[in-house]
C-alpha cells in the first residue's frame, strides 16, 4: 500500500516572527529549517527515495544536520521548508503512524540537541534558572501530520485531499499545559509567550554576549537565537545597508576606515562578518558604527577611539557622503503553485516539480550575492533576504525572471495551461537599519501580500492579482508609502527605472514629488469623474511647465544642435512618462511612484534629507 504523507513543523511565530535583531531572524529561520531537515532525514532513512518535498540531489549528504557551533567557517543555510511530503510504502496503516512518530521524535531530538549544546557550550556560566530552562523545553514545537492512502492513478486526488486534511489538522491545535508557571516575572520581549530566563543576567559582559538591550528579556528560544553559531556567520542588516556606499570607496579610504573600525571590534562593540561566501571581505565588519549617531551613543568607549573613527568618517564623508541608513528586507513567494502541483498525476511528477524548485532555490543565494545582499531563507518558492536599497529593484526583477523561466519548463512538461504558469510575487520592505526586525518583517509580509493582490487591489491598469512587485517604504518619521506594479506592466516598470535614473543624475527636481502630492489633494474631488480628467491634465501640464528639469546627455562627438536635440528628446520622454502614469493611475499613486524612485536613487543620507 502507498500513502502520501505530509508533516508540518512550527510554530513560525515563535521561530521566525519573534525577533528584534538581525540574528534573531537568521537563527529563527535556521532553527526551523534544521528541525524540518531532521524530519526529512528521518523519512529518508526509513525509506530511501520516498521524499517529494524536499527532494535534494544527495539526501544522505544534504540532509545531514548543520552545526555552526562546531565549525565557524560553515556556511549556514536555511533551505528546508517547514512542510515535508513523502510517499511511503507499507503493509498496514500502523506502520504509517510509526514512521510519522519517528519523524516527530527526530525533530524533537534535533531541537533538544541544539538546546543542550548551547546550554553547555555557551551559557553554562550564566546566572540562569536552569530548572525553568528545562521546563521551557517542553512544547516548543507544533508538529502536525496527515496521510492519505492512494491507488494507481489516484495520486492527484490524494494530493488534493492531503492538503485539506493537513489544514484541518492544524486547526485542531494541541494545547499543552505550560510547565514554567512561576509568577511575578517579565515575559520574553521577543513575543511575550514565556517567562524570561535572563532576569538575573546582570553581568555586563554576559549582557553584551546576548546583545541584551536595556529592559530586554529572553526566554529559551530567545537565548538560542542570541547564542547559536558564531556572530560572524550571520550578516547584520547594517552591513547589507552600507554595501553600496562601501563599494564606492577607494582602496585607500577602505584601508583607513578598517584600521579605525578595528578598535570597535576589539572593544567588543562591532562584530566581524565572514558569511555569505566572503562577499563582504572588502570590509569584513558590521556597519553599525559607520554612522556618527551610533558612535556618539557609546558612553563607555574611550574618547580617543571615538574621535578617530568620527574624524575618519568626516574626512571620507566630504568626498563620498555618508552611507544610506535604509535597506530592504525582500520576501517572495511563488504564484499559482497550487495549479502546478494539482497537475502532477504521479509522485514522479511531484518530484520533478520539487527538483525545479530546488534548482531555483539553489540559484537564489548567488543572485542575492551579485546584488550585494544575503539570502536568509531560500527553500522551494519562498525567499527571505536582506538587500541594499540601490540594488533591490533589479534583484527582485531577476528573481522573478529566473523563477518564471525555471518553472516554465516543468509547467510545459506537465501540460499546464500557459495562462496558469507559475510566477513570483515579490514584496520589498524598506526600513531603517535600527528598526526592530519584527516590524521590518511585518512590513515585508504586508508587501508580499500586497504583491499577491486581491480583487480591487490597485497598482496596475488591470488590477489583476499575483505576478507583481510591491514596495512598502517605512520612513522613520512615521508615515508609510505603498506601491504595486505587475511584472508584465512594462510601461510602469520602465517609468520607475527611468525616474530613478533621472533623480540619480539630478535631471528631475525633487520638488516634483511634493507638487504631485499637493495636486492629488487639491483635485481629490475630481477622482473617478472622467469628464473632469481635463482639469487634472491641465494642472499637470502647468506643473511640468514650471518644473526645473536639468537634463544632461553625452556630448562627445556631437554638434551643439545634436546635443540640444538629445536633451529635448530625453526631457520629452520623462514628461511623456509622467503624463502616462498620471493618466493610467491616480495622482496619489504617481506621487508614491516618484517618492519611491527618489529613494531607490539615493546613494547617501543627504539624498533623502540627511538624517541618520
Amino acid at each position: 500500500m502507498e500513502y502520501l504523507v505530509a508533516i508540518s513543523i512550527g510554530p513560525v511565530q515563535s521561530f521566525i516572527e519573534a525577533g528584534r535583531r538581525s540574528q534573531d531572524l537568521w537563527c529563527g529561520s535556521w532553527l526551523l529549517s534544521e528541525v524540518s531537515r531532521a524530519v526529512a532525514l528521518s523519512l529518508h532513512e526509513e525509506q530511501s527515495d520516498c521524499l517529494i518535498f524536499p527532494n535534494p540531489k544527495n539526501p544522505d549528504i544534504d540532509l545531514q544536520p548543520q552545526d555552526p557551533d562546531s565549525d565557524s567557517q560553515i556556511e549556514v543555510e536555511a533551505n528546508i521548508a517547514n512542510v515535508v511530503r513523502a510517499v511511503i510504502q507499507v503493509d498496514d496503516i500502523s506502520q504509517v503512524r510509526d514512521i510519522v512518530e519517528n519523524a516527530k521524535q527526530a525533530a524533537e531530538a534535533r531541537l533538544m540537541q541544539i538546546l543542550d549544546t548551547i546550554r553547555h557550550k555557551k551559557l553554562e556560566s550564566f546566572t540562569i534558572d536552569w530548572a525553568r530552562f528545562e521546563q521551557q523545553k517542553d512544547g516548543i514545537l507544533d508538529i502536525y501530520a496527515a496521510w492519505v492512502k492512494f491507488e494507481a492513478g489516484q495520486y492527484g486526488k490524494a494530493s488534493e485531499r492531503l492538503g485539506k486534511l493537513l489544514a484541518a489538522r492544524k486547526q485542531t491545535k494541541d494545547f499543552k499545559p505550560i510547565q514554567d508557571t512561576k509568577s511575578g516575572l517579565f515575559k520574553s520581549t521577543l513575543d511575550g509567550a514565556n517567562n524570561t530566563l535572563t532576569e538575573q543576567v546582570n553581568n555586563k559582559e554576559y549582557q553584551h554576549q546576548l546583545r541584551l538591550s536595556q529592559g530586554e528579556e529572553l526566554d529559551i528560544l530567545g537565548l538560542v537565537k542570541r547564542s547559536a553559531g558564531h556572530f560572524e556567520q550571520f550578516t547584520p542588516f547594517s552591513r547589507v545597508v552600507v554595501e553600496p556606499w562601501l563599494s564606492s570607496l577607494s582602496s585607500e579610504q577602505l584601508n583607513t576606515l578598517q584600521s579605525n573600525y578595528q578598535s570597535f571590534v576589539k572593544a567588543g562593540l562591532a562584530t566581524t562578518v565572514k558569511g555569505n561566501g566572503d562577499r563582504y571581505q572588502a570590509f569584513p565588519y558590521d556597519g553599525e558604527y559607520l554612522f556618527t549617531s551610533r558612535i556618539e551613543q557609546e558612553k563607555d568607549l574611550e574618547k580617543g577611539t571615538k574621535k578617530a573613527l568620527l574624524d575618519c568618517l568626516s574626512t571620507i564623508g566630504k568626498e563620498s557622503g555618508s552611507p544610506m541608513t535604509y535597506g530592504v528586507l525582500l520576501k517572495a513567494d511563488g504564484d499559482r503553485m497550487g495549479e502546478l502541483l494539482a497537475q502532477a498525476k504521479t509522485h514522479d511528477d511531484s518530484k520533478a516539480i520539487s527538483k525545479a524548485l530546488h534548482k531555483f532555490a539553489t540559484s537564489v543565494r548567488k543572485t542575492l550575492q551579485d546584488h550585494g545582499g544575503h539570502a536568509i531563507y531560500a527553500g522551494g518558492d519562498d525567499v527571505l533576504a536582506f538587500v541594499p536599497l540601490a540594488q533591490a529593484m533589479t534583484c527582485a526583477k531577476q528573481l522573478a525572471d529566473d523563477f518564471k523561466e525555471k518553472m516554465k519548463v516543468i509547467a510545459a512538461e506537465l501540460k499546464l495551461s500557459e495562462a496558469l504558469y507559475p510566477t513570483l510575487s515579490v514584496g520589498l520592505a524598506i526600513g531603517h537599519f535600527v528598526q526592530p526586525m519584527r516590524q521590518l518583517r511585518a512590513r515585508a509580509i504586508a508587501a508580499e501580500k500586497h504583491a499577491k493582490g486581491n480583487k480591487g487591489n490597485k497598482g496596475n491598469k488591470e488590477h489583476k492579482p499575483r505576478n507583481a512587485l510591491a514596495i512598502h517604504l517605512g520612513i522613520r518619521s512615521g508615515h508609510e508609502i505603498t506601491w504595486r506594479c505587475r511584472w508584465d506592466d512594462d510601461e510602469t516598470l520602465n517609468a520607475l527605472t527611468d525616474f530613478t535614473h533621472a533623480f540619480a543624475q539630478g535631471w528631475m527636481p525633487t520638488r516634483i514629488m511634493q507638487e504631485v502630492r499637493e495636486m492629488a489633494v487639491h483635485l481629490k474631488w475630481t477622482t473617478g469623474q472622467k469628464e473632469l480628467a481635463g482639469i487634472r491634465e491641465s494642472e499637470l501640464e502647468r506643473m511640468l511647465a514650471r518644473a526645473d528639469f536639468n537634463v544632461s546627455v553625452e556630448e562627445s562627438g556631437k554638434t551643439p544642435e545634436q546635443i540640444k536635440e538629445s536633451k529635448k528628446a530625453a526631457l520629452e520622454k520623462l514628461k511623456s512618462q509622467l503624463r502616462a502614469q498620471a493618466s493610467g493611475y491616480s495622482l496619489d499613486e504617481l506621487a508614491n511612484l516618484l517618492i519611491l524612485a527618489r529613494w531607490l536613487s539615493a546613494k547617501t543620507t543627504a539624498d533623502i534629507g540627511g538624517e541618520e
